[in-house]
């Protein structure tokens, strides 16, 4: 079996998790998965959400942006964010 077949040319592709707590998955999933759709657009990564856990799959530099931007998504719940 080639399992390299469809691997990506950087060999960076793969998955992260994040555990999130109740309050904070309704609020990063959206209304009807609207915000889940403005960070799988914004970071090129696939965003998905299983119980309580996110997995965001894509290179290391999607992965990284989905991240990021998930930070700054909770930290507009407790005030302004500045982005330099």
């Amino acid at each position: 079996v080639n399992r390299d077949k469809y691997a990506d040319s950087t060999r960076t592709w793969g998955t992260d998790t994040m555990t999130f707590q109740a309050e904070e998955l309704s609020y990063a999933l959206g209304k009807q998965g609207g915000t889940r759709r403005k960070l799988e657009r914004s970071s090129g990564a696939v965003v998905q959400y299983i119980g309580q856990v996110a997995l965001c799959s894509g290179t290391k530099q999607e992965r990284m942006r989905a991240r990021d931007y998930m930070k700054w998504l909770f930290e507009q719940l407790e005030g302004p964010v500045y982005v330099e």
